[in-house]
């Protein structure tokens, strides 16, 4: 797993080049109480490799065979957007899909070193090769919570 922030361009230009929100282009200095509404142009590409200096996580990482119950979309809906457009188990507006999974696993991760901008794209896949049918995540960092270490 690999995050960069300031997120990666896109094709060179700005990571939110081509989302739109309301017909209108996507702006990341905007509100985020509506990030689940934010479309993706058709042909969406997706995000070029980071910069080394914007590297803030580089970990990699195992998951146990543990089943699990989760549920899709979860609490964490309308928290983050996906980098391309991707398929979504729970596609139908409002619907949610409950699923038993055979492999399961909650981390908690510091950064390496602080993130450079108020929002960070997070690849499962290092954010290569260019041409890969994941999405990426890109989230908002909001203010420090409970969770945030004491300096």
């Amino acid at each position: 797993m690999q995050a960069a922030s300031p997120p990666p361009t896109r094709k060179g230009a700005p990571w939110q080049t081509g989302l739109t929100l309301d017909g209108q282009p996507f702006d990341p200095d905007g509100s985020c109480d509506r990030l689940a509404e934010v479309e993706h142009p058709a042909g969406a590409t997706n995000l070029d490799q980071p910069t080394p200096d914007t590297v803030v996580l580089d970990w990699t990482f195992d998951i146990r065979r543990e089943q699990a119950t989760i549920t899709m979309p979860g609490d964490d809906e309308g928290q983050y957007l996906l980098s391309i457009p991707y398929w979504n188990p729970a596609a139908a507006a409002g619907t949610t899909v409950t699923q038993t999974v055979d492999y399961y696993a909650t981390h908690r991760v510091e950064w390496t070193k602080a993130p450079l901008d108020d929002w960070v794209a997070v690849s499962f896949d290092d954010f290569y090769p260019k041409d890969r049918d994941s999405a990426d995540i890109l989230i908002p960092l909001g203010d420090c919570d409970e969770l945030c270490p004491v300096s």
